[in-house]
């Protein structure tokens, strides 16, 4: 059997304390648009994709050694080229949180720690990101002898500072706060602009009414007090979002029946339905090959787009087949604020006759209400031991999928490196505008565990003729990013059809300083990279033409 099954309700604050304490301190030998109006990018070429399609990005910069992973990441909402990850950071040696920005799409990152805040270690971060494009991140903070919180810190300009710190729960020195996650509600419902924040309180004495889902919610007149939405006790991995209409929705894992739990909240967070089972899967937590710890904890998404999958929720969660050989990813959804649910999907479309594991799943939906989901995936070992990133997406509420692809271009060993090979995290960051998707994941290619990011900006399916899922423009669009820069820069330019296509710089004198050589090319998105080093400080214009339009974007170069 290559899957061990736990069963641990009665360990829960001692997995919590020990577990987190543990490697706190061990020494480390060497973590809206309307649905009609929004164009997207697509790369609109026949034929199939090769493995190596998508550009692997390292994103944290230190070389340490040290571990990062359990990831997550945002892109502002108003600017689709502002991206913010963060992970657990280990590379002083305990646990911090590292966290990147991106101004360019993802295609290059800045990296940096959070400092030290109230106490001197971090751990589980969070991200979210208000529809006004205020970055929100929210950590643990704890010392060796118990005490911790929930602090929630905020950036306004992109994630490159990070101010206003704030707990949402803190002073509480019998419980112990675990496993926190955030929401935000970008709707236009009466509580639109109210965080929500879901975790596992633990108690330590005996007979204690334990290990209970909390939540608390932050409106701009300040936080509610934690209210309990589960019933019962011996439960984990929390999760929530926001529906269409301004519902709260929160999963679990519950250790007591054994299943994934659900309740609802139609009047922001203030009262919850009665729980219930919506999955019952045959682990609750399992210690996979390399020594993973993995949970069937869910992985929920709301379509808010006006589209015609309006308020569908969306839950991914792991699950082993009945011989306990390998696990897979399955998907449920639900059109009534989760009353009833559809029944369940196979994401993972390998058909390999030994056994394959795969796990960790995330899922997101764009502004376009396309509906997106990653996970770990081990098809390429015979051995079902080194492990890759694979992605789905839907454009029809999850009726029908695209096959999955690679997303890695190195297999990871889950145990390079220093530290426990179990210290992976529980999810991968993942996150989608309507022009691109961006998934950051722990990877192990440089012999320990790094955050490592791709962007994926097109649903089409990589075997085939190639058809269009995607919305184009009706006219030509130019780009140049980063802008302002002092170096290099890159033009992306879309195409509503293909065509002949000419691309220019000129000076402010209307001089040709730069240009590609007249070409075909085809409908969809196209990235060129622009070397401006000869070139002196000042403005200038692109201009691309292509079937008798033109589009302009002007650069500023200041070196």
């Amino acid at each position: 059997m290559r899957i061990s099954r736990r069963f641990v309700p009665a360990l829960l604050y001692i997995f919590a304390m020990q577990g987190l304490l543990w490697a706190a301190v061990q020494p480390w030998n060497g973590p809206p648009p309307l649905l009609s109006r929004m164009p997207v990018e697509t790369n609109a070429r026949p034929g199939p994709m090769a493995l190596d399609e998508y550009d692997n990005l390292r994103i944290n910069s230190d070389e340490s050694g040290q571990v990062q992973n359990e990831e997550m990441v945002c892109v502002n909402p108003l600017n689709s080229n502002e991206l913010v990850a963060v992970w657990r950071d280990f590379r002083f040696g305990y646990r911090r949180v590292g966290f990147g920005h991106s101004s360019d799409g993802g295609f290059t990152w800045q990296d940096n720690v959070f400092p030290q805040m109230y106490y001197p270690w971090q751990s589980d971060p969070v991200l979210i990101v208000e529809g006004d494009g205020i970055f929100w991140a929210m950590v643990i903070t704890f010392d060796p002898i118990g005490e911790d919180g929930l602090l929630a810190i905020r950036s306004t300009d992109g994630g490159h500072t990070w101010r206003d710190s704030s707990f949402f729960i803190n002073g509480d020195t019998a419980a112990f706060e675990d496993k926190e996650m955030l929401t935000v509600d970008n709707t236009d419902s009466p509580y639109s602009g109210t965080s929500y924040c879901v975790w596992t309180r633990f108690f330590g004495y005996p007979g204690a009414d334990s290990t209970h889902i909390a939540i608390v919610r932050r409106r701009p007149d300040g936080l509610s007090p934690p209210l309990y939405v589960s019933q019962t006790s011996s439960n984990q991995w929390a999760n929530v979002t926001v529906g269409a209409e301004g519902e709260v929705y929160v999963s679990w894992v519950s250790y007591a029946y054994e299943a994934l739990m659900f309740a609802s909240s139609m009047d922001g967070a203030r009262t919850f339905s009665r729980e219930q089972s919506i999955a019952e899967p045959l682990f609750t937590s399992a210690d996979i090959n390399g020594e993973i710890l993995i949970f069937s904890y869910g992985a929920m998404a709301v379509d808010q787009t006006d589209g015609p999958y309006r308020g569908r929720l969306y839950l991914v969660y792991t699950d082993a087949t009945p011989d306990f050989a390998e696990t897979d990813v399955w998907l449920i959804y639900s059109d009534d604020h989760g009353e009833n649910w559809s029944p369940r999907q196979r994401m993972d479309d390998e058909q390999e006759t030994y056994p394959v594991d795969q796990f960790h799943p995330w899922i997101t939906v764009d502004p376009m209400g396309r509906v997106w989901v990653v996970f770990y995936d081990r098809r390429n070992d015979p051995d079902n031991y080194l492990m890759d990133v694979y992605f789905t997406a839907s454009t029809d509420g999850g009726q029908t999928w695209r096959p999955n692809d690679r997303i890695t271009t190195v297999s990871s060993d889950p145990q390079a490196g220093p530290g426990r090979a179990g210290l992976l995290g529980e999810y991968i960051g993942l996150c989608a505008s309507a022009y691109r998707a961006h998934v950051v994941w722990t990877d192990t290619r440089q012999g320990n565990q790094d955050a490592y990011g791709t962007v994926l900006d097109s649903v089409y399916s990589p075997t085939g003729p190639f058809i269009s899922m995607t919305m184009l423009p009706t006219v030509p669009t130019l780009a140049i990013f980063p802008n302002p820069t002092n170096s290099a820069a890159q033009v992306h330019y879309v195409l509503p059809q293909s065509g002949k296509t000419e691309l220019a710089l000129h000076n402010i004198l209307g001089e040709k300083v730069w240009s590609l050589p007249p070409s075909f090319a085809s409908a969809g998105s196209h990235r060129v990279a622009l070397d401006l080093t000869n070139l002196a400080t000042g403005f200038y214009v692109a201009q691309l033409h292509s079937n008798g339009s033109i589009a302009s974007a002007t650069l500023i170069l200041a070196k």
